[in-house]
């Protein structure tokens, strides 16, 4: 299945070469997906800290779908990032830890700095979700003030078990994709379908005509609606109980079921958007404000909880929200929005210590 799944795109063009040529994501498509991952991060956001003003609201936010959206779009958009011309394994992890780990450590360092505070020191915790093992196997170390952390652990390995496969010589591929897959342990395997959706999107884009298009972007909206207006996922999982009782080791996988199936509509509505987005002519002119606040995303989903616990109980939601805005835009500018800073660090670290050494598949 990986092979399929995980090999570089060839060009389709009449007399290309065998050499890899990329599919752009389509423009208004990207403007998209930028508003997708801005809005599920905000839903999270709200998820977490909506009933602590409104203890007796009947509002729901789908936080937990929120992270299979950013599954499907993450394997998307690193198959994309994978398949470009001169994109190395050196290369590319220099653009994955650069993108992640400033983030992900000053949101752990925040957590770390809080506990502290609160004199429930979190060291332990720290280390593991620095080196993102705070999920793997069958262990659950939850990040300090940050459950929402668990996902990048996920992600993180899912980053290393592609590079393993996309990057490694033939003759220790299997080896190398194995070893990561046992590290990662059966929690992260158990979404990892979701993820591998959107590489799988990517490759193998359908051909869809815009009535087509519009029907299967209408029936998706739909069906996840419905899917989360009944809770399908706590059913799911109270049988998947019943089946199985210790099934309650998996902790952040139990919904695993009702994740694929999720993440299957998840992938139809893409395809979908990515036919009739410039329909949206809308997008065309905010185009600038959102792939500005899109840049901040991460930020919005690390950071939010362990300044949540920080901020006073006792503001009022519109100060609540606004202090909530301010901090995670200092951190975002500080972290996030300097990802091109961060790569051109890793760049010159590269070459100090390989001597510029680029590692081909």
């Amino acid at each position: 299945m990986f092979k399929h799944w995980f090999r570089r795109r060839k060009s389709s063009a009449p007399g290309s070469s065998a050499a890899a040529s990329p599919e752009k994501i389509p423009h208004a498509f990207s403007v998209y997906l930028d508003i997708v991952r801005l809005v599920a991060a905000v839903n999270v956001v709200l998820f977490h800290t909506w009933h602590r003003f409104y203890p007796d609201s009947s509002i729901r936010f789908p936080g937990h779908e929120a992270v299979v959206v950013f599954f499907v779009l993450s394997g998307y958009v690193i198959a994309y990032a994978a398949s470009r011309p001169g994109v190395t394994l050196s290369i590319y992890l220099q653009h994955r830890i650069a993108r992640i780990v400033p983030v992900a450590w000053a949101a752990l360092a925040l957590g770390l700095a809080l506990s502290l505070e609160k004199g429930e020191p979190a060291f332990w915790p720290t280390v593991r979700n620095m080196v993102f093992l705070g999920q793997s196997g069958l262990w659950w170390t939850e990040a300090p003030l940050n459950s929402p952390f668990w996902s990048l652990n996920y992600e993180v390995w899912y980053y290393v078990i592609f590079a393993a496969w996309l990057y490694s010589p033939k003759r220790y591929r299997n080896w190398l994709v194995a070893a990561a897959m046992l590290i990662a342990g059966p929690k992260i395997l158990l979404l990892f379908p979701i993820w591998l959706m959107g590489v799988r999107l990517y490759r193998r884009m359908p051909a869809l005509s815009q009535r087509r298009a519009w029907t299967w972007y209408v029936a998706s909206l739909c069906v996840a609606g419905l899917l989360f207006w009944f809770n399908i996922a706590d059913l799911l999982r109270a049988w998947l109980y019943a089946v199985c009782p210790p099934a309650w080791r998996l902790h952040y996988s139990t919904k695993f079921v009702y994740d694929i199936l999720l993440g299957l509509v998840v992938t139809v509505h893409f395809a979908a958007a990515a036919v009739i987005a410039p329909a949206f002519r809308w997008m065309k002119k905010l185009e600038k404000p959102i792939r500005y606040l899109a840049g901040f995303s991460f930020s919005i989903y690390v950071f939010h909880e362990p300044l949540s616990n920080r901020l006073s109980p006792g503001m009022t939601p519109v100060l609540f929200y606004a202090e909530l805005a301010a901090c995670i835009f200092i951190l975002g500018q500080l972290t996030e929005r300097r990802v091109g800073f961060f790569r051109r660090l890793g760049m010159r670290f590269s070459q100090q210590f390989t001597g510029g050494l680029r590692l081909r598949p």
